[in-house]
Order: structure tokens, then C-alpha cells, then sequence
């Protein structure tokens, strides 16, 4: 759904106390112990458990630690590491953002968004655009789409230029119900990156809420097949309960490709909502499907189909 700009590789470390520094030591030590002890014969995580306990002072090994730890499936090992992180080293973004994205993942979306605002709220209006593109992505993911909407503006404010902001709020503000808005922001997506497929089919899932469905349709088609294309509209079309048009729209993606498992599934699902028969009816001309574009303009006009989320793109 959203795209997520890169994490940027810059760490900060802030001053310790002598007696900080001897906790710290005690704390890593009992850690390096408590591994041994379990058992865990791995060297790149001993030799990173080793440098913690010599440099004190420095959050990059931690954060090594913690992204080896995760890239072994380790999950609670790589939590555990990267919240001693944020504690030892609040002021460290990159600390801060694999944190954040960590617990998005394991699906702790509130802890992730407390912990990102709170940093927010530290920085006192200098937390740049791409802090603040990921807080509004912690907010939708939250459902709170209005604090979203203000970290993405907030983020736009201060960088412009930056692409992904434009989606995320193009897909923050569909789901607030503002489609002219959201299309708007959108547009300015494909703008700035054509290829983008995330936007792309949220301004196809946005056009759905309108009456441009043929408009949303081409969108579809420019990152996946015509049969796809024509089921994703009506999935669209299926969300605000307009049964009779997704019927047409699922007639044209089966009239492309009648063993599309996805749009026969969207045709049952229209079929347990409005109560009619889960039946399509074929058209061939000899060996030739019909044109489902043809069907479509000849009985919706021009109507469009609407975005879904990604999620949102980290």
C-alpha cells in the first residue's frame, strides 16, 4: 500500500554518566551470559555481543545485533535489543526507525506509533521529511487518519519533493472518504514517478468512488492484465455496495479470462450480497472472447475504479 521512503543510515549518541556507563557494562555482560548459557553457538552475534561490551558508548553494534537477530527470525531476541537501544540512545534515529519498523512488522502498531511520536515530539519541529512520512504510515496504521494526514502534510512542508508523501496521503485521505482530495494527491504521485504500481492502483481504487470507472480500469490495466484489471474495479465497486455495475465489470474480466479465480470469487461474494445467481454469461464470436471494454462503455459510461491499501508501502 504505501511506500515508505529508505531508511537513511545515521546514528547519534548522546553523552553517559560514569555511573551509566558501569550499568551499561553490568547489563551487556549479563546479556553475553545469558546467551552463553542458552546455548546459542553463533559467532557473528558473540562477536557483536563482545563489541557491545567493549564500547559501551556505541549503538551501532546493538543495532547489528539486533538486525542479525531479525534476519534469523529471532523476533523477541531483535525487540529486546532495539528497545535497550532507544532506552541507551534516545536521540538515535536509526535506533528509533528499526524499532519502529520492527514493531510494525510483529504487529505491534501502537507501540510503534508511540514510540515514533514521542521521538517526533523530542525533536521539536526538526524531525525531517522521512520521520514524518513513516509517523502518518504508524498513524494509518493505527486508523488515525486525521494525526496521519498532519504528519503527511507536515513532511510535505518540509520536503516537497519527496514522492512517496503523495500517495500516502492520496491513500490517508481516501479512507477519510475525501476522493476529489485524494485523486488530487495521487495524480501529483504518477507525476513525480509514473511507474509507481502502489499509486497507480490507489488512484484506480480512488477513480472507482467516482462515475469513471473505465478511467479507474486503465489504471488497473497499466500494472496488471485486462482480467485482473476489470476484477480489481469491481472489487472496488463491491465495497460501496454497487452490486449490478461489479456484476458488468466481473462479466468483462471473465469475458478475458473465464478461469480468473479472483474475479469468480468476487462474483460469489456479489452473488451472497444481492442475493442473484453467481452466474456469467459467455460471449464468443467463433473463437474470439468479446471485447469487455466494449461491454463496459456500453453499459457503465464512464466510471472509475477506486485505490487499496498496501501498506501502508514500509
Amino acid at each position: 500500500m504505501l511506500l515508505h521512503g529508505g531508511c537513511v543510515r545515521s546514528v547519534v549518541t548522546a553523552g553517559r554518566t560514569p555511573a551509566a556507563e558501569k550499568a551499561a557494562v553490568v547489563v551487556m555482560r549479563r546479556q553475553v551470559l545469558n546467551a552463553a548459557e542458552s546455548g546459542e553457538s553463533d559467532p557473528v552475534a558473540s562477536g557483536l555481543r563482545a563489541q557491545m561490551v567493549n564500547e559501551p558508548g556505541n549503538v551501532k553494534p546493538r543495532l547489528e545485533l539486533a538486525a542479525h537477530y531479525g534476519k534469523r527470525a529471532l523476533q523477541e531476541l531483535q525487540l529486546e535489543h532495539l528497545r535497550l537501544a532507544v532506552e541507551r540512545f534516545p536521540e538515535s534515529r536509526e535506533a528509533r526507525w528499526q524499532l519502529v519498523q520492527a514493531l510494525r512488522k510483529a504487529g505491534l502498531r501502537r507501540e510503534a506509533t508511540d514510540t515514533l511520536a514521542s521521538f517526533v515530539q523530542a525533536a521539536k519541529g526538526s524531525a525531517d521529511a522521512e520521520v514524518l512520512n513513516l509517523l502518518g504510515i504508524c498513524y494509518d496504521d493505527t486508523g488515525e487518519w486525521k494525526a496521519g494526514e498532519e504528519a503527511y502534510r507536515k513532511a510535505l512542508a518540509r520536503d516537497p519533493n519527496f514522492e512517496p508523501l503523495y500517495n500516502n496521503l492520496g491513500f490517508n485521505l481516501l479512507e477519510q472518504g475525501r476522493t476529489t482530495e485524494a485523486i488530487a494527491a495521487l495524480e501529483q504521485a504518477l507525476k513525480r514517478n509514473r511507474g509507481s504500481v502502489v499509486a497507480r492502483n490507489n488512484l484506480g481504487m480512488a477513480l472507482a468512488q467516482t462515475a469513471a470507472v473505465d478511467d479507474a480500469v486503465r489504471h488497473f490495466e497499466n500494472v496488471t492484465d485486462a482480467s485482473t484489471a476489470y476484477s480489481n474495479a469491481a472489487a472496488a465497486l463491491i465495497e460501496q455496495r454497487r452490486y449490478a455495475e461489479s456484476r458488468r465489470l466481473l462479466q468483462a474480466a471473465l469475458d478475458y479470462n473465464p478461469r480468473n479465480a479472483a474475479a469468480l470469487a468476487n462474483l460469489q461474494l456479489v452473488s451472497e450480497q444481492d442475493g442473484q445467481p453467481a452466474e456469467i454469461r459467455w460471449h464468443a464470436a467463433g473463437n474470439r472472447w468479446r471485447s469487455p471494454l466494449a461491454v463496459l462503455r456500453h453499459v457503465l459510461g464512464r466510471t472509475e475504479a477506486k485505490p487499496k491499501a498496501d501498506s501502508p508501502t514500509p
